[in-house]
């Protein structure tokens, strides 16, 4: 899909931005070894739409300590220190802050710079990581820079993700569709509800669509008696929405 894996333009203001971070990486650390994954909305910037931009760009570190590479943004002007101020900066995650499909991890898109082995989801798990967003009970609806993405690369891309392309991610996605210890939906689910009706104009039926789909995949396997059995059937009646 064009819409999805092209290659990421690096001669972008983001671009470049993530580039010297980079080269001061391989200057600093010149031991480390490990791959820096870029997500986010900068992997749409980089990858479809160089006019998309963020206040920030997400890169996820493979390192025990990421304190050294936070501290290496501040010291080269792009640390989180200026996000009040409106100043563009790059926040340094560990690997846990990015969650998409099951199957991000075997078509991103792999390259070395300055010696640094980089990693980039394609734009369609990007998307999908978007709707693991934490949010807070009081809150409605999803965010809304999260639904200016989908909407954005969806004009662009004339049409992508279409409903049958971003069904199918989310059913890459089975735990997502688990219950919390408290009984209620997960923030995934409630986002993917919220985010439906804008993007295509219907509401989703997650029973049908999802959870069944899902339970009928682990019948055919013959995954009956397991916990993720168990824990898809309590989702087909969830005690708080």
């Amino acid at each position: 899909m064009k819409w999805s894996d092209q290659p990421p333009n690096w001669n972008t203001p983001i671009g470049e931005k993530i580039d010297r971070f980079l080269q001061a990486v391989a200057e600093r650390f010149p031991d480390y070894s490990d791959t820096i994954v870029v997500f986010g909305s900068a992997t749409i910037h980089l990858r479809l739409d160089p006019t998309f931009t963020s206040a920030d760009a997400d890169l996820r570190v493979s390192s025990k300590d990421i304190m050294p590479f936070k501290a290496l943004t501040e010291d080269i002007g792009m640390g989180k220190s200026g996000k009040d101020e409106g100043i563009f900066y790059l926040d340094i995650t560990p690997p846990s802050a990015f969650k998409s499909t099951e199957s991000w991890y075997g078509r991103a898109h792999t390259e070395t710079r300055h010696g640094i082995k980089i990693m980039m989801p394609q734009v369609r798990d990007v998307l999908v990581g978007k709707l693991h967003r934490y949010r807070k009970p009081s809150v409605i609806g999803i965010e809304p820079k999260d639904l200016r993405a989908f909407l954005r690369v969806q004009e662009l891309s004339g049409g992508h993700p279409t409903e049958a392309e971003l069904l199918k991610d989310v059913l890459l996605c089975p735990h997502a569709w688990h219950l919390q210890m408290s009984g209620a939906v997960t923030d995934f689910r409630r986002n993917l509800e919220d985010l439906w009706p804008l993007l295509y104009h219907k509401p989703l039926d997650v029973k049908e669509q999802i959870i069944r789909p899902l339970m009928h995949e682990m019948e055919l396997s013959g995954y009956t008696e397991s916990q993720d059995w168990m824990e898809l059937v309590r989702a087909l009646v969830p005690t708080r929405l």
